[in-house]
């Protein structure tokens, strides 16, 4: 049994006390006080910290203003001073602390490695994946082939991936300031902003990988539903978009960026035959607000120009893949 007492764990909450209550009974239950568990709350409320105020030794930490998952995280990083974090959703259950134990143990075995993820089903999905990280594609897009799909065996052993899914993440405290010095850009608040940090850290030089462990469960979207989907995916679009402009070179950016531009554009164009003009109209909205942080841009660029020790084309040659016909035509018709 491995002892988890070098990890901090950081669980962020926002209006889900009936959600962060299974997590923490799991988690306590599981792992015991080991962890140092730090529950930041984005909607602080006194009942949310007499919750975390029973569990011994949970930290209760308050976020106003709702910075999203991005800024709640970042407030937690002053707190955490052990060597190894685990971001962890509230809408998540643990099974059995070796869930944890494997993922920490990846680490301990492989030094090249500053992040990774552990196995996830889809709470209430009959059993369907929660996402075995995602791979970049050659339009610039995220490929999620274990997300909400059977289990396979493929997926029982590790392999590296472009970007975790920080609802079951853990990394190297040791790696922030090889990543510009920072977790998350806080301007992200929510979507895209742990695909952003995975990138930085293998343009560092370390890698990012999933490691099977035994599952967790995951009710993907119980937070998410709070807010105007139509919002969240505007949010989405602008980070990744501020992202590949801020971690790609030259080349590839023009080329990834023109084919992501083209496929926006197809969008706006298939509401517009449909007759959905007020989708057409946020769509062609979206295009201008896009370039309009150039500045934010290229300070982002000369931050972290000095940590660069990986090339786009050795980066792509290991995290970017084609989607299959299928998977792209039910993406299509998911956010259709």
């Amino acid at each position: 049994m491995r002892d988890l007492s070098d990890i901090d764990i950081v669980v962020l909450t926002y209006k889900g006390d009936h959600l962060l209550r299974d997590c923490l009974d799991s988690l306590y239950r599981t792992c015991g006080g080991e962890p140092h568990v730090i529950v930041v709350d984005n909607s602080p409320s006194p009942a949310t910290r007499e919750l975390v105020a029973k569990y011994s030794g949970a930290f209760y930490l308050e976020s106003f203003g709702d910075p999203g998952f991005a800024g709640g995280n970042n407030r937690a990083m002053p707190h955490c001073s052990r060597p190894y974090t685990l971001l962890l959703n509230n809408d998540t259950v643990i099974h059995s602390r070796a869930s944890i134990e494997e993922l920490a143990a990846f680490l301990d075995d492989h030094p090249a490695c500053a992040v990774a993820q552990g196995s996830m089903v889809l709470a209430r999905g009959e059993g369907r994946l929660g996402g075995t990280g995602t791979f970049l594609t050659p339009f610039g897009f995220l490929y999620s082939p274990g997300f909400n799909v059977p289990d396979a065996e493929e997926f029982h052993h590790p392999f590296p991936v472009f970007s975790t899914i920080g609802a079951f993440m853990i990394f190297r405290r040791s790696i922030l300031p090889s990543v510009g010095g920072f977790l998350f850009h806080d301007h992200f608040k929510s979507y895209y902003e742990e695909t952003d940090f995975c990138h930085r850290v293998w343009l560092s030089g370390s890698e990012v990988w999933f490691v099977p462990t035994v599952p967790i469960d995951h009710l993907c979207g119980a937070t998410m539903s709070l807010f105007p989907r139509r919002e969240m995916m505007r949010q989405f679009i602008r980070n990744s978009w501020f992202s590949l402009r801020t971690c790609l070179g030259p080349w590839r950016r023009f080329r990834l960026l023109s084919s992501y531009m083209a496929v926006m554009a197809g969008h706006a164009l298939l509401h517009l035959l449909r007759g959905d003009w007020r989708t057409a109209r946020d769509d062609i909205g979206l295009y201008g607000t896009l370039l309009s942080d150039r500045a934010a841009v290229r300070e982002t660029r000369r931050l972290l120009a000095p940590f660069r020790k990986r090339s786009d084309r050795d980066l792509f040659r290991r995290v970017v893949r084609t989607p299959t016909l299928r998977y792209f035509l039910r993406s299509v018709r998911a956010n259709g």
